[in-house]
């Protein structure tokens, strides 16, 4: 029998949300700094880090839901 996945609560929701939307605004600082060329150095460091943070958290977030859905570990 299959096991039903369990649903998410709006503390994780509103994780998975704020991960998922720091991807695109890192993204839209990176394409914009661009456009001012070597000046905006700063800001495509900046952008580079909330991507890099975005996928980070992602990662974390599927790691913690696979390890919490798998049978044998219980949480205490």
């Amino acid at each position: 029998m299959k096991e039903q996945p369990q649903q998410l609560s709006p503390r994780e929701r509103y994780r998975a949300l704020v991960s998922l939307l720091i991807i695109p605004l890192g993204l839209i600082i990176i394409v914009r700094a661009a456009m001012f060329g070597l000046q905006g150095w700063t800001l495509i460091v900046l952008g580079i880090a909330l991507v890099a943070l975005g996928v980070v958290r992602l990662r974390v977030y599927v790691q913690n839901r696979h390890t919490q859905s798998s049978p044998s570990r219980k949480r205490k």
